[in-house]
């Protein structure tokens, strides 16, 4: 993944939390709240796990197009469901507004650290 693909793959991932980009379910043993919970809130994020084909597929836009959008997803993401109500998660299945908030966290932490930012 190039460091243009990164941001064009986290702003996907926004658009899927959002509710934006709808991404089928996948029935995975992640959805199980004991292996969930451990996964989103304590182990280290894995290095190469698969993502879904929809979160990479796109050419990423010009740098400062994607990192705009980028930033202003970040900026908007707690008002993205005020009413608490989430879209599931393809791989985790319903979560909290918690959960989504230290996925959407870990998960953009994890990306920038690939690149040393």
């Amino acid at each position: 993944m190039t460091a243009p693909q990164m941001l064009a793959h986290l702003t996907g991932w926004m658009a899927m939390a959002s509710g934006d980009l709808p991404i089928p379910p996948r029935n995975l043993i992640l959805r199980f709240t004991p292996i969930k919970q451990l996964l989103i809130f304590w182990l280290p994020f894995p290095k190469g796990v698969p993502t879904a084909k929809e979160l990479i597929g796109r050419m990423p836009a010009e740098w400062s197009v994607e990192r705009a959008a980028l930033c202003a997803s970040i900026e908007s993401f707690e008002s993205f469901h005020p009413d608490g109500v989430w879209p599931p998660h393809p791989a985790f299945g319903d979560l909290t507004t918690r959960a989504w908030g230290v996925l959407a966290y870990r998960h953009t932490d994890h990306h920038l650290r690939q690149f040393g930012v």
